[in-house]
């Protein structure tokens, strides 16, 4: 159905607004969780829609590469050319836009399984935020996509161009080094509830 939808906005640029409204929310969720904030993942997220209408004759489907993983590589290098262009990092939060911390799109896995109040769930994924703006771009990317975007590894290997045993070990990496961080950032008994339980907060590396 995908493939019928991207062959026809292939010959015909209006039919392009299927897809369009399919991804939009996918993708400026992936630009929010990166940016953390609305005005900016907006701004990506148009920039990404535009590029891909004016690429997608260009897109040629083949195995293991789907037209959302071509989608999403278009968006990670939009987000790449802003922080290249900034030649920093943004502060990661989510203050400009609070009603969207109440949104299950833009929270990672872990915070549908904390069963805490509403208070504690921001106080828990504002803190993974912060420590995730910590990490190096490609940690963040890979990440966001595993964990706040919800892709497969096999999605995330054709989005970013990487093996998946080379994602996995990154997703393993990554996560090692945010556990460390939240050690060094909160209090060791308030901690001990987030990185002592993996099954309960830290999602497994080993999932497809």
């Amino acid at each position: 159905m995908e493939e019928h939808l991207v062959a026809n906005a292939q010959s015909d640029p209006s039919a392009f607004g299927r897809l369009y409204d399919t991804y939009y929310q996918p993708v400026f969720g992936f630009m929010y969780n990166r940016s953390g904030n609305a005005e900016l993942a907006k701004d990506l997220t148009s920039e990404t829609f535009f590029q891909a209408l004016k690429n997608i004759h260009r897109y040629k489907p083949r195995k293991g590469a789907s037209f959302k993983s071509w989608l999403f590589a278009i968006a990670v290098a939009q987000v790449g050319n802003y922080y290249r262009s900034r030649s920093k990092y943004l502060e990661v939060t989510t203050d400009e836009a609070p009603e969207l911390i109440g949104r299950e799109d833009f929270r990672p896995d872990i915070a549908y399984q904390m069963g805490e109040d509403e208070v504690a769930l921001k106080e828990q994924i504002n803190l993974l935020r912060r420590m995730m703006s910590k990490l190096n771009q490609r940690q963040q990317t890979i990440l966001t996509l595993r964990y706040f975007s919800h892709m497969t590894i096999p999605e995330i290997s054709a989005t970013v161009n990487m093996k998946e045993g080379t994602v996995k070990s990154h997703i393993h990496r990554a996560i090692k080094k945010l556990q460390l961080l939240m050690l060094q950032e909160e209090e060791p008994t308030t901690v001990n509830e987030v990185v002592s339980s993996p099954k309960k907060y830290v999602p497994q590396t080993a999932q497809h």
